[in-house]
């Protein structure tokens, strides 16, 4: 049963047709600007479903109205540079739908992990939110009003906003199983600082020369030396000048992946073999500096902040994946 400061704040007011929820979530800035928003009725009399999640239908008039509040958005950051083929190469409408479908598989995690919303929760969510507040705090009768602007019912409301807090929920207990281990700091501002000249081989054609970076391969598992492995591929090594993270690499090809392999490494050590898109490569580092620990001391505490900030996204994004390649997830295409 509801609890009476839920109800006070609700009142008593007439049904009113569900239209316009962009404007209250516009205002309070909860994950319905990700994931999306729900209507009990859609447009036109559309009817219908995009996709269903452990059996759950995601009913087409949802999709329509994320669809054009996306469409929207892109119209109003473009200005007169939009062209709707832009959409079709971004695959809005693909987007949308995996955002519907990661709503629902985030409430299904929910209701699977035991995860509730109270109803003093969701007092103390509404009573804190600006829309509703004026000088004095939470304001009932403005909260009404806001509501009967955008043509939304308190119930209506109060269960799409239970839902985001939910979402919040499992994001927060995610994320907050998530730590830095005890060098972990260190070592990722080793690796965003370091300067490095590494050695290496290319193979421009990966494929053609498969039999050489097989025997490179085997050489460098044995832990040969460097010049025999030079002589078994056939080709003359380059040089890379000094290079950090954030510095470019023009010459290099796929040199993110480049870049990544060789701060991982000590000196004079040899990596595996490096595969990105068009190249592959077998590289030594030659030369490596690392940071000043007493730099990474003055920054310690903020850097290690947003390193946690990113683990944790990390995480959580990875396990999103996890749960929707878990999920029983089927998409009407033939609906889009």
């Amino acid at each position: 049963m509801e609890g009476t400061v839920l109800k006070r704040i609700r009142g008593y007011t007439k049904a009113l047709s569900i239209t316009l929820w962009v404007v209250i979530f516009a205002f309070i800035g909860t994950t319905f600007l990700v994931w999306g928003f729900r209507s009990a009725s859609g447009p036109g009399g559309e009817t219908g479903s995009i996709a269903a999640v452990e059996g759950e239908q995601i009913p087409y008039a949802e999709y329509q109205q994320a669809y054009q509040r996306q469409y929207r958005q892109y119209q109003e950051k473009l200005g007169e540079k939009f062209d709707e083929k832009i959409l079709e190469q971004l695959n809005l409408k693909g987007q949308v739908v995996e955002g519907l479908i990661g709503r629902r598989l985030l409430l299904h995690e929910a209701r699977r992990l035991g995860i509730v919303i109270s109803s003093d929760e969701l007092v103390a969510e509404i009573t804190t939110m600006p829309a509703f507040s004026d000088a004095t705090g939470f304001n009932r009768a403005r909260y009404l009003q806001t509501l009967q602007s955008a043509r939304l019912t308190p119930e209506k409301f109060e269960e799409g906003l239970r839902e985001d807090l939910l979402l919040r929920k499992v994001e927060e207990w995610v994320k907050g199983g998530v730590h830095l281990l005890p060098d972990e700091a260190w070592e990722a501002f080793r690796f965003n600082r370091a300067s490095i000249k590494a050695e290496y081989i290319v193979f421009s054609d990966p494929k053609a020369q498969q039999t050489a970076i097989q025997n490179v391969v085997g050489l460098a598992k044995d832990k040969k030396p460097w010049e025999e492995i030079v002589r078994t591929s056939g080709l003359k090594p380059l040089v890379s000048a000094s290079f950090a993270w954030d510095r470019d690499l023009p010459q290099i090809p796929d040199q993110e992946r480049f870049k990544e392999t060789a701060l991982a490494m000590e000196r004079g050590a040899i990596s595996p073999i490096v595969q990105g898109a068009k190249v592959s490569y077998i590289l030594r580092v030659i030369e490596r500096k690392d940071p000043d620990p007493a730099e990474f001391e003055r920054e310690k505490a903020q850097f290690s902040l947003g390193l946690l900030g990113r683990k944790r996204e990390q995480v959580f994004a990875d396990w999103i994946r996890q749960a929707r390649a878990r999920a029983k997830v089927k998409i009407e295409t033939a609906n889009l």
